[in-house]
């Protein structure tokens, strides 16, 4: 890629070419990124917590989706979860905490 993405635009990114593809190599994501395999292995890691995604090693390996899965595209775009983290700072903690635990359900 040509531009450098955030670390949440670049999960968000990968987690729907995974979806697309069904399967791809860690090496050949990296390469797609334009960063370090160790650094598309520890995405996986955090993406793995949330969706039903998997890798095997050795020959054929690489990161596969579960064959009954499907992409919900329930994302903020990273201008939305900007936006609302901004209106963070008006709200009162309470308030403040409810939207950022919001936020971080829509957040890859």
């Amino acid at each position: 890629m040509a531009q450098r993405l955030s670390l949440y635009e670049r999960r968000r990114q990968l987690i729907v070419r995974i979806y697309e593809r069904q399967q791809d190599t860690i090496g050949n994501l990296a390469f797609e990124f334009g960063v370090s395999s160790h650094t598309i292995r520890n995405d996986i890691r955090v993406l793995e917590l949330e969706y039903p995604i998997y890798t095997r090693m050795g020959a054929g390996g690489g990161v596969f989706i579960l064959d009954s899965s499907r992409l919900q595209q329930r994302w903020l775009t990273v201008h939305q979860r900007e936006l609302l983290m901004d209106v963070c700072s008006v709200l009162d903690d309470e308030q403040a905490l409810l939207m950022k635990s919001i936020i971080g359900g829509l957040s890859p």
